[in-house]
């Protein structure tokens, strides 16, 4: 798959394009993009991508947003689905003021050939959302180009959509998360390196560091942890750790069995089971004392868990 920045972006070859965020890549995400593949191969053209990063929310809103999936795992998640092309727009302030009309000229009439261009059913663009469908099917006549709204697609009679999934999250409805990503929910990042206090506790910790908030409510997890082929068990704590105290959310995940240190290595977690909630301890052999009664429950769920 290529992945060109938008600056340095020119695709003479005809394309099928969408456009969208698609934070999770979920159920109906998937559907789109499938779509775009598919109709980019049956005019025997690329099947092109282009999102935004960071996502759009995070600069507008006076408070970070909880984000689904960070951009590696979207530009994973991508690859699997078999895009040829992904796009990347800086998404700016700047930007979200620009027309639709100025968006479409400068971001894809200028540098697409374009066959046919597929949005979800819920997607607008430009300054104040004006670029609805309508609009984009003015521009296609002008232009040449064919266009398609994309339907939403259900799942238990509701719509698949990102709020439901993060909400699902929120909850620990990790059952319901998975229905609606069709894999499990996962964290994805490189190992760093903390203040290592869970290995002065006797429980050293892989810790990731994510840039946005999480969907997760901050507490304690059963999960499994994918390092390259390997699938380990653990247990995951997200959030500030009020005893010890964090500057940031952290998601520290403590393995069972295991004893390398993989600082740089990227990690995928999957929280499978919402123990508890964070809280802060009178001490740390109080935390000690809980972290060990966490890992039996973790263990005890996990003994019984799939995937």
């Amino acid at each position: 798959m290529q992945i060109i920045n938008f600056r340095e972006y020119s695709e003479p070859a005809s394309s099928v394009l969408t456009i969208g965020n698609f934070d999770g890549v979920h159920l109906g995400h998937q559907a789109l993009i499938r779509s775009v593949v598919e109709e980019a191969r049956a005019h025997q053209a690329r099947s092109a991508l282009l999102t935004f990063n960071p996502h759009p929310q995070s600069v507008l809103r006076a408070h970070r947003v909880p984000i689904l999936t960070n951009l590696t795992q979207r530009l994973r998640l991508f690859e699997q689905l078999g895009v040829d092309t992904v796009c990347m727009v800086p998404f700016t302030q700047e930007l979200s003021q620009k027309s639709a009309e100025a968006f479409m000229e400068q971001y894809i009439l200028g540098n697409f050939d374009l066959v046919r261009l597929i949005i979800g059913y819920d997607f607008a663009f430009g300054r104040n959302r004006e670029g609805t469908a309508r609009v984009l099917e003015t521009f296609s006549h002008k232009h040449g180009f064919s266009f398609q709204v994309f339907p939403a697609v259900d799942l238990d009679g509701e719509v698949v959509s990102s709020s439901r999934l993060r909400k699902a999250i929120e909850l620990g409805d990790f059952g319901l998360a998975r229905r609606l990503l069709n894999r499990p929910y996962s964290v994805l990042g490189p190992v760093v390196k903390g203040p290592q206090q869970g290995r002065q506790l006797g429980f050293p910790t892989l810790n990731l560091v994510p840039e946005d908030p999480l969907p997760l409510t901050h507490g304690v997890y059963a999960a499994r942890v994918v390092l390259g082929e390997e699938t380990f068990d653990g247990v995951s704590n997200y959030g500030i750790k009020p005893t010890v105290g964090a500057s940031v959310p952290t998601l520290e995940t403590y393995l069972f069995e295991f004893d390398r240190e993989i600082y740089g290595e990227t990690i995928e977690v999957i929280p499978l089971q919402h123990l508890r909630d964070e809280r802060k301890f009178d001490s740390l052999d109080a935390l000690k004392s809980q972290i060990a009664l966490d890992c039996e429950q973790a263990k005890i769920f996990l003994a019984g868990a799939r995937g």
